[in-house]
């Protein structure tokens, strides 16, 4: 299905940018190369799948001679395609060395796919519409960049992103949008856990009850030596800046890690190699 550049400003962005891109008779991969980003970036782009970041929209208007019409629009994606509580945990997450994170009842936001994002963000948001729910999806992949190997980034060095995760065994049981769907998420899964920077534990339901009640949270340690914690409700968000009120966050995060299964057995549960 072609896309509709009236349906959003994303879709609009990613139409603009193609038709500016085909003017100057450059294809996409000649501009991924010329703004350093993936192929598959300027793909997702221009099929509006993915919220274009300034440094690409200022690259491509200096490419195209566009006189920073990109860059203007792009602010304009940004602002609607962000909940305003949510806008804080966007900007802590991309100045974040790590992000230590607990989930129990699906799988974090960064470690989905797009079809398992689809279907949760369709589950909690009933009032939102197509676009509204699209816009969502569109957010959850573009953060996931954060997590993707950095050429000029070495993985193996302390400056790129890591992420730990601590899952419950629900969380992977509970079956989201079609069988298809909720085994090519755990597929995914399996194959992220082998990235350097990411570590998974399952949280075996044998293990009962655990210290967080099986409340979400998200700890996210900034270059800078500060730390967040991110609290979600429905609708809204919570931050946690207070030291102590943080430290006990940690706490809590060791203390589920250390509860957890170990990453080689977390892979084989996910697997269904664990019998």
């Amino acid at each position: 299905m072609a896309l509709d550049p009236n349906s959003s400003p994303l879709a609009f962005f990613g139409a603009e940018l193609k038709r500016l891109r085909l003017k100057a008779g450059i294809t996409q991969a000649d501009l991924a190369t010329r703004t350093n980003y993936a192929l598959a970036t300027v793909s997702a782009y221009e099929v509006g799948t993915r919220i274009p970041s300034r440094e690409f929209a200022e690259g491509a208007d200096e490419i195209f001679g566009a006189d920073g019409a990109l860059s203007r629009l792009q602010g304009l994606v940004e602002s609607v395609s962000v909940l305003p509580w949510f806008r804080d945990r966007i900007d802590v997450e991309r100045k974040a060395s790590e992000i230590w994170e607990y989930e129990s009842y699906q799988v974090p936001g960064l470690l989905q796919t797009e079809d398992y994002a689809r279907a949760i963000v369709s589950a909690v948001r009933p009032m939102w519409s197509d676009d509204a729910i699209e816009r969502a999806v569109a957010l959850r992949m573009t953060r996931q960049e954060i997590l993707e190997p950095d050429e000029t980034i070495p993985i193996d060095q302390p400056n790129a992103v890591r992420l730990w995760a601590v899952i419950d065994e629900t969380a992977l049981q509970r079956m989201v949008g079609t069988p298809s769907v909720t085994e090519a998420q755990r597929e995914h899964l399996a194959k992220m856990a082998q990235r350097p920077n990411i570590t998974l534990q399952v949280m075996h339901s044998k293990v009962g009850p655990t210290c967080a009640f099986g409340r979400a949270f998200a700890v996210l340690k900034s270059r800078n030596g500060s730390s967040v914690v991110y609290l979600e409700d429905i609708g809204t968000a919570r931050y946690i800046r207070d030291r102590d009120e943080v430290s006990r966050y940690i706490l809590i995060f060791e203390h589920l890690r250390a509860s957890a299964l170990d990453d080689k057995q977390s892979i084989k549960l996910i697997k269904g190699e664990d019998k």
